[in-house]
């Protein structure tokens, strides 16, 4: 008696597995078909839902991609541990082309290799994802008349860029930083916004770019 009810409770749950799996074979196919921004924005919403699918997370996705990478998407953000695209936007192996850094900036080499993805991957999206609670914003607004200049080190190369950013010279003239935090997220992120839209291989193939902002509170992306 025992032994069938094992029997039966392990067809059952084979069953569950099996609905499970077509289900998810089901939504990723589903979210293959949409465009970029809806496969991001609707990713962003089943993690929120706590209903992510977990799309090309296995050995297979790993299979599939292992001659080669076609990214829907890239997206430069920062190196917060707490922001992880592929987590929040609920996506997987070659889904995404992932650039990090502090603060979320763009130098030559974060723009080369936004490049590659575009002349040679065929990526047709960037995204740059900045968040709150960032560490380099931060470091930049409790900067004191040029202090980190004092340091010598590289963290300082970091304060240094952002407090050059025309975007973020405007925003303290509107407010100052110091009251001005989210303000100051926000004109980092349409800096590196604009460095991309000026680049001419980005105009050449013409790749819409999207400026978006991590909520690491809540775990939501808003677009900007």
């Amino acid at each position: 008696m025992k032994t069938k009810i094992l029997a039966v409770a392990f067809l059952v749950l084979s069953i569950a597995g099996c609905k499970k799996n077509d289900l998810n074979t089901e939504s990723n196919e589903s979210n293959k078909n949409l465009e970029p921004l809806e496969r991001l924005t609707q990713g962003n919403q089943r993690f929120l839902d706590e209903k992510s699918i977990h799309p090309h997370q296995n050995k297979q996705s790993v299979l599939d991609n292992q001659d080669g990478q076609k990214p829907f998407a890239v997206v430069i953000t920062c190196s917060d541990s707490r922001v992880s695209p592929e987590i929040v936007f609920d996506q997987g192996i070659g889904d995404l082309f992932v650039i990090r850094n502090a603060g979320n900036l763009i130098s030559d080499i974060d723009m080369g290799s936004i490049e590659y993805a575009i002349e040679h991957l065929n990526t047709k999206m960037v995204v740059i994802l900045g968040h709150t609670e960032c560490g380099a914003i931060k470091a930049y607004i409790n900067d004191k008349d040029g202090t980190y200049k004092k340091h010598f080190n590289h963290i300082d190369n970091i304060v240094e860029t952002i407090s050059q950013e025309n975007e973020e010279i405007e925003a303290d003239k509107t407010k100052p930083k110091a009251t001005n935090y989210l303000g100051a997220i926000d004109a980092n992120i349409k800096h590196s916004t604009k460095l991309i839209q000026d680049n001419p291989i980005v105009k050449e193939h013409n790749i819409k770019i999207v400026s978006m902002r991590y909520d690491v509170h809540t775990g939501k992306v808003s677009q900007l």
